[in-house]
């Protein structure tokens, strides 16, 4: 019995612990650079497939156009075939007018000739009874072929105007058919727009990571290796990491309605002396001077974690570290200036944002101007949002730290 209990013992332990061991592995397993690569795959595969959809879509335009100039020349011959066939009902007509005439005339004759008095004078000019009936045979034998040639021409005009009914029918017919055609383009021109729209998109996401991925490898990390871990250690929480060495927190990020502060500001006794570093590897977005005159500098960062963008803003520093330039890659060691007091500031400091949005970045709705990202931000920082979720920094203010 007590063996029993202990075999039930232990496999409730180990189902226990199975989803505890398993759970860090796949987390690990997204910290890697092979995990990294496969998106870079995926994306390479989506981009071609939209770009088969693309190709496909446009075959599809292009074979309802050729169909719709198809319907336009056969409109065209039946509405010369409707003319020719007016023309042959017209014809025909006046032929059965024709042998009308030409009938009635011959029966006048054969009632004329009837008369005692005349009728061997006017009936052809017979010289005898039996000359007389034989031509009254022939009046009568032309007058029955008139009849008949009226009747075939008479078919012949129902058969034009049947003809004709029906080709009436048919461009009814091919109009609904052209219409629904050039509706099918519209619809597939849309269909191409979207797609277009989402390739770039898509090829936004392959440069990027793209870059991430030859960044890494020439950080030295492997397909296999924990990106932070086993290389490209970046220390911190995660891939985060505060931006100075030594310093303090002299202003936290918050929302009021008459006022947003959207940046911790940070001091330090190094004064102008203490080197600025990025939070995190990433790319240089934008070099500028403000409206004020403040020396500012953009990063977009990839959070491998919760796989969102950031950008990271550093403003009034005193100098920027040389050989910068916009797109130019950094990870977090490489320092990139000087605090300072440049632009609208009251003492020497930074002036630092971060918030998960690509800045300047057309792809990104929330972000693509400044007027969109302040409005971001403020929504971002009322709604609870705080740079000190992503960076670990003392509690309060004015209490400072060592290392990064």
């Amino acid at each position: 019995m007590k063996k029993v209990n202990k075999i039930v013992i232990v496999t409730l332990l180990v189902s226990f612990l199975i989803p505890l061991i398993s759970e860090p592995v796949s987390a690990a397993k997204e910290n890697t650079l092979g995990y990294y690569e496969e998106k870079l795959a995926q994306a390479k595969a989506e981009y071609q497939a939209n770009r088969n959809a693309i190709s496909k879509t446009q075959s599809e335009i292009s074979a309802s156009q050729a169909e719709i100039e198809r319907l336009k020349q056969e409109t065209l011959s039946l509405t010369e075939e409707v003319k020719k066939l007016s023309d042959e009902i017209d014809a025909y007509n006046n032929k059965i007018k024709d042998k009308l005439l030409e009938s009635k005339q011959l029966l006048e004759y054969l009632q004329l000739s009837g008369g005692k008095n005349v009728y061997l004078d006017y009936v052809f000019k017979a010289e005898s009874v039996t000359d007389f009936i034989n031509r009254s045979y022939v009046v009568k034998e032309i007058v029955a072929y008139n009849q008949k040639t009226i009747e075939s021409l008479e078919e012949m005009v129902e058969g034009n105007k049947k003809r004709e009914a029906e080709i009436e029918q048919r461009k009814v017919a091919i109009t609904q058919k052209e219409s629904e055609l050039q509706n099918s383009i519209t619809t597939l021109g849309e269909k191409k727009e979207s797609l277009t729209a989402g390739g770039v998109g898509i090829e936004q996401e392959i440069k990027f990571n793209q870059e991430y991925v030859d960044m890494y490898k020439k950080l030295g990390c492997k397909t296999n290796d924990v990106i932070g871990v086993d290389c490209a250690r970046q220390g911190g929480t995660g891939v985060f990491r505060r931006p100075t060495q030594t310093g303090y927190v002299t202003q936290e990020a918050y929302y009021k309605p008459s006022y947003s502060h959207r940046a911790l500001d940070i001091g330090s006794k190094k004064g102008r002396s203490e080197k600025i570093y990025p939070i995190a590897n990433g790319k240089i977005t934008k070099i500028y001077r403000d409206n004020y005159g403040a020396l500012c500098l953009t990063i977009e960062h990839y959070n491998i974690k919760d796989g969102k963008y950031y950008t990271s803003l550093y403003v009034h520093m005193s100098a920027y570290a040389p050989g910068l330039y916009v797109g130019k890659d950094v990870t977090s060691n490489d320092y990139i200036g000087y605090m300072g007091d440049t632009g609208y500031a009251f003492g020497v400091h930074l002036h630092m944002e971060v918030f998960p949005c690509r800045m300047y970045n057309p792809t990104d709705s929330n972000c693509s101007n400044w007027s969109k990202y302040d409005a971001f931000a403020k929504k971002m920082l009322r709604n609870g949002y705080n740079p000190r979720d992503l960076i670990s920094f003392p509690s309060g203010t004015y209490n400072s730290w060592s290392t990064r």
